[in-house]
């Protein structure tokens, strides 16, 4: 039985992942020695924190951790207003709202980009909780506390949750949390690792149809 349906932000609900992976290598060389070999998408759907602490115990950091967030806050405006939302999207919510089905935005992105997304894209109000890693002391993504707080939230177990996913650690941490994973390809990287999730799909309208599908049971 399918309570409840989880949507990742970056990647999935908006198509900016590729303008912050963008935005991380300059970052990124920033903040690292000359000559680190990080591939940005080796932090993409990681909270940028979590992110920080994860490269300062490999690397001498050449910024503070305020500083490194502060390289992606100061970028978060130009990378949400350049990026679209999701084709069909609201009528999607629409599908699962009809289908008494809860709804939750789980995501690594800080409270502040997620208000950006919802003005420019009149989401406010069109889920039952969102909730920021940022707002959690419990580990991030890869790890599934996240995904495990937020069905908690929703009421449910997170075995009766569906997630939507892109990247490689938000896949992982659903994965883990026991929801059933969808890897929503569309704006993944080739050679993403998808494998912990139960399918990948790449099209938004194979996408609508496996989730309302997956709701009614079939």
């Amino acid at each position: 039985m399918v309570a409840a349906v989880v949507f990742d932000m970056d990647g999935v609900i908006v198509d900016t992942e590729q303008y912050w992976v963008e935005a991380e290598g300059s970052i990124l060389d920033a903040a690292l020695p000359a000559g680190h070999d990080v591939d940005p998408h080796d932090i993409t759907g990681i909270n940028v924190h979590d992110q920080y602490d994860m490269l300062a115990a490999e690397y001498e950091m050449q910024v503070d951790r305020e500083e490194y967030f502060d390289g992606f806050d100061s970028r978060a405006e130009g990378v949400y207003e350049r990026a679209a939302l999701m084709p069909g999207f609201h009528a999607l919510l629409d599908a699962l709202r009809e289908r008494r089905c809860a709804l939750g935005l789980c995501t690594s992105s800080y409270p502040r980009w997620i208000d950006i997304v919802f003005e420019t894209h009149d989401l406010d109000g069109r889920f039952d909780e969102v909730l920021s890693a940022a707002d959690l002391s419990v580990p991030g993504k890869p790890e599934p506390a996240v995904y495990e707080t937020i069905a908690e939230r929703l009421g449910v177990a997170p075995a009766e949750m569906v997630v939507v996913e892109d990247s490689a650690n938000g896949v992982a941490a659903a994965a883990a949390s026991g929801a059933y994973t969808i890897a929503y390809a569309a704006n993944a990287p080739d050679g993403t690792n998808h494998s912990p999730a139960d399918e990948v799909l790449s099209d938004p309208a194979a996408l609508r149809d496996r989730l309302l599908a997956l709701v009614d049971g079939e």
